[in-house]
């Protein structure tokens, strides 16, 4: 073979090799209508069963969760607390992970979360019965490291135990209670990172508001299995606003107080006892009524401010019983002396600690009667026999109402 030859020879080699390593490189390229993302999703996708936990059966999974609180309700009539944000969640999918340089450099895409596999971490205490779809179907962003990044928007509605006995000066703790349904500790380790959710309230609740939210971690064994089951458990404290039920409920609590009250400092053969008496009865009903229709029935822990109100109904009847009483005994023509225990009493300490001074019956009774009423010392001892039991009860109603004030405040 002559010199030429040998160089053509040469140079024809030298192209082959150059045209197969243009083809080995080209390769690995998407076609012509894909994009390196759509090649990326097509290989790591390809056999991927999404049922299946995505690592060996003897690994485990670690689930990072945290929570970000948006806005709360609770339903006081079915004892239902409601919590609307967002979840996020972090863990690792040995399938889903790839070289960058091998797909144009691509570390991260975006796909449908019912394409790849998801933990099953449900609400415990679902107030929803069967229905524990709590997330929104929101992407999930898969990494190159095989992380998978899903924050989907959540809505649990749980049971919460209320209790209203300061109602409506109330604080509630409400649970939720959230780990996975089917997976064991062994399986899948449910962690969180931080320490409380973070509360970013879009629209304020009008009648609640968050106080402190608290996380704990727990491990519980059922008596079903060996295997620990993990959750992941908030506690969120909860205050009522009670600016408008303290205008309607409690400033009319005092102004009821000082009506019960006043009627005991009306002169003793005053008949208005009895209608005032009548008319505080009748705000008390509306106000029970109010109530009745305002809070849910409960066992154990009746409202302190439903209790005030119904004492006080009582309260009120036993009062108009002693006015009856009180008119009876001033208004009537009396031939017997008071009972000398009875005079003990006007006489003594008890009657000068209350200030019954010599009370007789009024112009207007003598007047009522015809002038029938003779001031005597039997009639004026009943008169104020009279005014010492309408300041005695003063005096106990108001140490009753002090008491009922002091256990609303503690």
């Amino acid at each position: 073979m002559g010199k030429g030859h040998r160089l053509a020879f040469l140079l024809v080699c030298l192209a082959g090799c150059c045209y197969a390593d243009d083809a080995t490189s080209d390769s690995n390229k998407p076609a012509t209508t894909q994009t390196w993302i759509d090649k990326l999703k097509k290989d790591l996708l390809a056999n991927y069963d999404r049922n299946v936990r995505p690592t060996q059966h003897y690994n485990v999974t670690h689930l990072d969760l945290k929570m970000t609180i948006r806005h709360v309700d609770i339903d006081e009539e079915n004892s239902i607390f409601s919590v609307y944000g967002w979840v996020k969640m972090t863990w690792t999918d040995d399938k889903l992970k790839w070289k960058p340089a091998d797909y144009g450099n691509v570390d991260l895409f975006r796909c449908n979360p019912d394409s790849v596999w998801k933990p099953d971490v449900v609400l415990y205490n679902n107030a929803r019965g069967s229905d524990n779809l709590h997330y929104g179907q929101t992407n999930v962003i898969v990494y190159s490291s095989g992380q998978v990044l899903w924050v989907p928007p959540t809505d649990y509605h749980s049971f919460c135990e209320l209790n209203l006995r300061y109602w409506p000066f109330d604080y509630q703790t409400c649970i939720l209670k959230v780990g996975s349904w089917t997976y064991d500790g062994y399986k899948l380790n449910l962690t969180t990172s931080e320490a409380e959710p973070e509360i970013d309230i879009g629209v304020p609740n009008n009648e609640w508001s968050i106080r402190k939210v608290t996380t704990d971690r727990n491990t519980v064994y059922y008596k079903c299995c060996s295997e620990p089951y993990i959750d992941i458990q908030y506690n969120v404290t909860l205050q009522r606003h009670s600016s408008t039920h303290k205008a309607i409920v409690v400033s009319p609590a005092f102004v009821i107080m000082l009506l019960a009250l006043s009627v005991f400092w009306l002169p003793p053969h005053c008949g208005e006892k009895i209608v005032l008496n009548g008319i505080i009865v009748l705000v008390v009903t509306v106000f029970l009524i109010y109530f009745a229709q305002q809070l849910p029935a409960m066992s154990g822990n009746t409202p302190l401010i439903v209790t005030f109100y119904s004492t006080t109904f009582y309260l009120v009847a036993i009062s108009t019983i002693l006015s009856v009483i009180i008119l009876r005994i001033t208004r009537g023509k009396r031939c017997h002396a008071v009972p000398r225990v009875l005079k003990s009493q006007l006489d003594g300490c008890l009657g000068s600690v209350l200030r019954v001074g010599n009370v007789g019956p009024s112009e207007e009774d003598k007047e009522a009667a015809g002038g029938e009423i003779s001031v005597n010392s039997k009639q004026q001892d009943w008169c104020r026999l009279a005014v010492l039991l309408d300041r005695l009860a003063f005096v106990v109603y108001l140490i009753v109402f002090a008491i009922s004030i002091i256990c609303f405040s503690l």
